[in-house]
């Protein structure tokens, strides 16, 4: 179920390419996956949802199944609480922008800006999900690093969304919450599975970043943390295209204390909330911070992420399987319920994150 409020403007539809495999590890230590062959770094013309049905159809052999049962060859392995959480809400509460539980789509192009299926990396799967019986499967696999994504758009943005689902296409957001439920595979090893999401303010159409607010497994860890980074000099982004990494300023990792990636977390689903602030124009007063099951990981209230630049709010939610250096075996997680939201979300209903004042 795919759930909006359109703030400051009625749902549109939009049409992007990009590239699924770009690092968007903006601090170099933490790898520099290869590209994806499918996409154009450039939002071009190979592959990507470009290419596709202009009413969100399929384009060439690389989406999800019409049955919506697609993706590995091995059925997802059922828990104990899976089906238990609680979904998307049939009246979506105030502020929510988008909020999506996978029970009703049968691709996910029908619901985002641009989906990369990686070749069997990033799936729709039937019979696993937090709150039902369906959830994106992120399967990876040894010596490759990016194989998939999702990018969710919502705001004023420059990239071109024409044909594609894009939200709140006429608000400005500089600030917005995202949550997601997100579940390991049983006797998943104590290691860090790489990229979770990225939320970014994109500055151009062609896909320069000004600021990007990561969540990803701490490098040789099992730990989550939040990395702001930034591309902007005083009011000038200084980005050229998707992930310019000669660009790019890391404002320094903030590391959450729960093993969320460890043998003994594993199997279980697990909420992840981030929030996001951008600074006001010429302070030095931004917010990061993120949260694992209502619990709150890390802050920083103290962030200059766009200097004086204001020319575009916050405008997408990028989830993707991006693994630095590739998988030590074959290894499969589970994404569910993503939302996002301009007020805490929290894990349920009544269940909003514990804040940091």
């Amino acid at each position: 179920m795919v759930l909006v409020l359109a703030l400051g403007g009625s749902a549109a539809c939009s049409s992007a390419a990009e590239d699924a495999g770009g690092s968007g590890i903006d601090d170099p230590s933490y790898g520099s996956p290869e590209d994806d062959d499918d996409v154009d770094a450039a939002g071009g013309e190979s592959g990507g949802a470009d290419d596709g049905d202009a009413e969100g159809g399929s384009s060439g052999d690389d989406g999800a199944d019409p049955s919506g049962d697609s993706g590995g060859t091995e059925p997802p392995p059922p828990g104990d609480d899976d089906g238990t959480f609680e979904g998307c809400p049939a009246t979506l509460p105030s502020g929510w922008v988008f909020c999506e539980d996978f029970e009703t789509i049968t691709d996910p192009r029908d619901v985002v800006l641009d989906y990369q299926e990686g070749e069997g990396g990033f799936v729709l799967v039937e019979g696993i999900g937090a709150s039902g019986s369906h959830a994106m499967e992120v399967a990876h696999r040894p010596s490759v690093e990016g194989s998939g994504w999702m990018v969710v758009s919502f705001g004023e943005s420059p990239l071109a969304t024409e044909g594609r689902p894009t939200y709140a296409p006429e608000a400005t957001f500089t600030e917005v919450y995202w949550r997601l439920r997100v579940k390991t595979e049983p006797g998943w090893p104590d290691v860090g599975p790489g990229q979770l999401t990225r939320t970014v303010s994109f500055a151009s159409d062609d896909w320069s970043e000004a600021v990007v607010a990561h969540l990803r497994s701490v490098p040789d860890d099992v730990r989550l943390e939040a990395l702001p980074v930034t591309c902007v000099s005083g009011a000038e982004v200084v980005c050229t295209g998707y992930d310019d990494e000669a660009s790019l300023e890391s404002l320094g990792p903030m590391v959450g204390p729960t093993p969320i990636f460890s043998e003994a977390a594993s199997g279980q689903w697990r909420c992840v909330e981030g929030h996001l602030r951008l600074n006001t124009p010429g302070e030095a007063d931004g917010r990061l911070e993120f949260w694992v099951d209502g619990a709150l990981e890390a802050s920083r209230s103290n962030l200059d992420l766009r200097g004086s630049w204001d020319d575009y709010g916050i405008n997408a939610l990028v989830i993707e399987n991006l693994w630095p250096g590739g998988a030590p075996a074959p290894l499969r997680r589970w994404v569910d319920d993503v939302a996002i939201a301009t007020a805490p979300i929290g894990c349920g209903p009544a269940d909003p994150p514990t804040t940091s004042g």
